[in-house]
């Protein structure tokens, strides 16, 4: 259900964008920054292998997010190595 009303929110913003692009004039070298923005607000869908399911399961967040995501992991587990346990002699 929340899928669908975010396809459909993003479907209708999808057809409001070209006309407000053709609508304005060329833009400043000054937009880059407001773009870099916008390129993290973009929601990216991933399919994943679930363990012990032959389905995959769809994902969709937004790209800073799964950024964020990964960068968690990443420190989880560096957290992980720093924390074994070292038997000697």
């Amino acid at each position: 259900m929340i899928l669908s009303a975010l396809f459909a929110a993003s479907m209708l913003l999808a057809d409001a964008a070209p006309a407000a692009a053709a609508a304005t004039p060329a833009q400043p070298a000054a937009a880059a920054a407001p773009a870099k923005k916008a390129d993290e607000d973009k929601v990216i869908c991933r399919t994943e292998a679930v363990t012990g399911s032959l389905f995959p399961k769809k994902t969709c967040r937004l790209k800073s997010e799964f950024a964020r995501e990964q960068q968690e992991q990443r420190e989880a587990l560096q957290k992980m190595q720093r924390e074994i346990p070292r038997s000697g002699n």
